[in-house]
């Protein structure tokens, strides 16, 4: 066939598809109305509400903002049908979180939020959202670059995957001691959070060094932990410099840096592994805890089912302060199904964008534009819903939070 020909039947169908497509959004009848009814929290005093507050429901498509009346509903009209995100927050200041809350409570920043992942809207309806209450943290993990790139000879690329941590309150935080695990990642899942309600399972744990405040961390600043603390872009193009990196999970993969400090590794389940295990197609559920527990004493799990293979060590999720629930890309979607977080840690997830992963892609926290406006400082969102916090990133440069899809 010829290139003429070959063009003009390729555009034919190209034409033919997008009037299929808009014919098929003409015939959907818009669902006139949806409910949604916004659920305090058990802990605020009873007498509270989710009035003139924003519930947003969005699919990959659509989105749609409304407020909820005074008594916490919220009334969206002519929906276009399709499978639904449905989610809402409220940041509380540290007086509103002391006035509402049904007990004495610390002057914090908190947050009340919820989210119902992947509800079929086809039909008038009435949706419970229920909420959770929860203090803000300090202590943030920011960015993950996990999976990968190309090198200059467009072969598999891995040696520079990282993890940023930021301080978002407005006091100086110590990383001293804190526990940075890397949760299992086999699929099928092994401890889905639907059975597994107040544990959870790492494949790795390590720990800052430090006895107290050897390791400070200034307000609105961050610090980047990585495999290998060298300039990658020698290498790839497409990849980072990391050479300035504070600290380093030291192993005898890749090169090391000696000016970065070494990462403790307290638990593998991979013996020959000591860098953390980063996959190009992998799920990578991150978090931070403390304990005041021997962690050397945790107990180690084996797949439920199995007896042999590798094992996990088992902690409780009451010690978790922050968490990213990262999967790998699913092309149908679906992810409710595999979190392995409850929703007081992360009520939501993010996904990198292909099945395979080496195409320098990060997943990155937003900047709270309004009160980082406000404050003349860079904050960055916090809502516990990673699908609303975090934004693939093609360009994982780390400590850069200017980047436009960071600042929407």
């Amino acid at each position: 066939m010829k290139l003429h020909n070959l063009l003009k039947y390729s555009l034919l169908f190209l034409l033919l598809m997008a009037v299929n497509a808009c014919r098929v959004e003409a015939d959907l009848v818009a669902v006139s109305k949806v409910f949604v009814t916004v659920k305090m929290p058990e802990s605020v005093k009873e007498d509270i509400q989710f009035g003139n507050k924003t519930v947003t429901i969005r699919s990959q498509r659509l989105t749609y903002t409304v407020q909820t009346n005074e008594s916490g509903v919220a009334e969206f009209k002519n929906i276009v049908p399709d499978i639904y995100n449905v989610y809402a927050s409220w940041n509380l200041t540290p007086e509103e979180y002391v006035a509402i809350a049904d007990s004495l409570v610390e002057s914090k920043e908190a947050l009340i939020s919820g989210i119902i992942s992947q509800v079929k809207i086809f039909s008038e309806d009435s949706i419970q959202l229920e909420t959770l209450l929860s203090e803000k943290q300090s202590l943030l993990i920011s960015k993950v670059y996990a999976w990968g790139t190309k090198d200059n000879n467009n072969s598999r690329y891995d040696a520079d995957g990282y993890i940023e941590i930021f301080n978002n309150s407005d006091e100086i935080q110590y990383l001293d001691s804190v526990y940075l695990a890397l949760l299992e990642g086999d699929s099928p899942m092994a401890f889905p959070a639907a059975l597994f309600p107040n544990t959870l399972h790492a494949r790795q744990i390590y720990q800052f060094p430090g006895t107290g405040k050897q390791y400070p961390l200034d307000p609105g600043q961050s610090v980047v932990i990585c495999n290998s603390a060298r300039n990658h872009t020698t290498g790839s193009a497409t990849s980072v410099n990391l050479q300035t990196s504070e600290f380093e999970f030291k192993g005898d993969k890749y090169p090391n840096n000696n000016a970065a400090i070494a990462m403790k590794l307290i638990f593998t389940s991979y013996l020959a592994i000591k860098e953390i295990n980063f996959q190009p197609a992998g799920n990578h559920c991150l978090c931070l805890f403390r304990t005041n527990k021997n962690v050397l004493n945790f107990p180690l799990d084996y797949v439920p089912g199995k007896t042999s293979g590798n094992q996990f060590m088992r902690f409780d999720s009451d010690d978790v302060f922050d968490g990213v629930e990262a999967l790998k890309y699913r092309p149908d979607g679906l992810y409710k199904n595999y979190k392995r977080f409850q929703k007081f840690i992360d009520a939501g997830y993010i996904s990198i964008s292909n099945t395979s992963g080496l195409n320098h892609e990060s997943v990155e926290r937003k900047v709270d534009t309004q009160r980082s406006s406000a404050a003349g400082r860079i904050y960055l969102k916090d809502t516990n819903n990673s699908q609303e916090d975090f934004v693939n990133v093609t360009d994982p440069t780390p400590k850069k939070y200017d980047k436009p899809l960071l600042l929407q």
